[in-house]
């Protein structure tokens, strides 16, 4: 419960973000006024696939691709699940290499196609938690089927070298050319994608970061890979996901891209400045400490904590003062594992427990971050009187 007659923060916009007002407005719209089917040959199916078709063709061409390209999808985790399933339904010899530090749904994804027989390699990452691409060219086989590195980590806010890595598979394919992936929901509407400079041949995307509708996501997908179909039934989506779209989603989706592309480089700046003013404001505390503070990262993102205070117990504190927060991967909520981004890292045992995630979007402001510091340092030194008397 926030603090009585103040209304609470959510900082946790790598979680999810609220729905901007204008994506609302444009979902509102297409709910109440295309009634029809995608698929229906009548004026009214025929409507709702206009809108459909128009917003694929629009987010195409944000990305870099061509609408025959785009499937809709529930989200990052169905499309990491389709893209990277395929290897473990051949009959052949088959090879994936991608990095620790990636969403669970890639994680465990890896797990099923391991379980198949599919070989899997894992590329090292750095105490700043950069993957260290160079390694892939040890690791590519011929029977290599899959190279999968994510734009921005989720935890951490990283950015990873996807296209240097995309230029080594290049450079060193055997035969056969390999499908380059990269999960750039966490970086979609938030740093420019280049798609097609970087030469990746997939890209997983989510509408609910940016302020848009939960349930709603993309795979853009360039050239013919045996992906087989994941929903079965009609041959919506080019046979990949069955099922009637929904077009008020796609709507949704596509109003937060459009409103997010022209002030990209606004919004970097100002959550950039954002998060470097909530870090200057922590640092003067001691054993204060900042998780991939020396490398680029997502302006939003900041992964932190304080020497010798759990991250559960001060997640906690800062709820009940009205301020949300994360440990990491809401995907990951409710795990008593520590975090598998942060473990890959090298980082010590105690550093990863005290470690909090601190995301902001495009509703908050200068306010929330200093109410939030003040929130933090106030409990930081609460919980270390508390450990003190304790240990006494």
């Amino acid at each position: 419960m926030a603090a009585k007659g103040r209304p609470p923060i959510y900082l946790d916009y790598n979680a999810t973000a609220p729905v901007l007002p204008v994506v609302a407005e444009r979902m509102q719209a297409a709910l109440t006024g295309l009634p029809g089917n995608p698929s229906s040959p009548h004026r009214y199916g025929q409507s709702a696939k206009d809108v459909l078709e128009g917003a694929r063709e629009s987010l195409a061409a944000l990305l870099g691709f061509n609408r025959r390209e785009i499937t809709f999808t529930s989200g990052g985790s169905e499309g990491n699940t389709m893209l990277l399933r395929w290897p473990g339904l051949a009959e052949e010899a088959a090879h994936i290499i991608t990095s620790p530090i990636e969403h669970p749904s890639v994680l465990r994804t890896c797990e099923w196609l391991s379980g198949r027989g599919v070989e899997v390699s894992y590329l090292p990452v750095n105490g700043r938690g950069v993957v260290e691409v160079e390694a892939v060219t040890g690791l590519l086989r011929p029977e290599t089927r899959i190279v999968s590195l994510m734009t921005a980590n989720n935890e951490t806010g990283v950015i990873q070298p996807v296209a240097e890595l995309a230029r080594l598979v290049r450079a060193h394919e055997s035969g056969r050319r390999v499908l380059v992936h990269t999960d750039a929901v966490q970086a979609f509407g938030r740093i420019p994608l280049p798609l097609r400079d970087w030469d990746v041949d997939a890209v997983t995307l989510a509408a609910h970061k940016l302020g848009g509708p939960k349930g709603i996501g993309v795979v853009a997908l360039r050239g013919n890979w045996p992906l087989p179909g994941l929903v079965l039934g009609g041959e919506q989506e080019r046979g990949l996901r069955a099922g009637t779209e929904s077009v008020f989603l796609v709507e949704g989706m596509l109003a937060a891209a459009e409103w997010a592309w022209p002030r990209l480089e606004e919004e970097r700046r100002r959550l950039e400045g954002l998060r470097d003013r909530l870090a200057g404001q922590l640092e003067a505390c001691g054993g204060f400490f900042l998780n991939g503070g020396e490398v680029r990262r997502l302006p939003n993102t900041a992964n932190l904590g304080f020497a010798g205070v759990p991250a559960q117990s001060l997640l906690v504190a800062m709820d009940l003062a009205g301020v949300a927060v994360s440990t990491g991967s809401a995907c990951q909520s409710g795990a008593v594992e520590p975090s598998h981004v942060l473990t890959a890292m090298g980082l010590p045992e105690e550093r990863v427990g005290a470690s909090l995630r601190i995301s902001l979007g495009h509703g908050s402001s200068e306010a929330d971050v200093d109410r939030c510091a003040a929130v933090m340092l106030a409990e930081v030194a609460r919980l270390r009187r508390s450990a003190s008397r304790y240990a006494s």
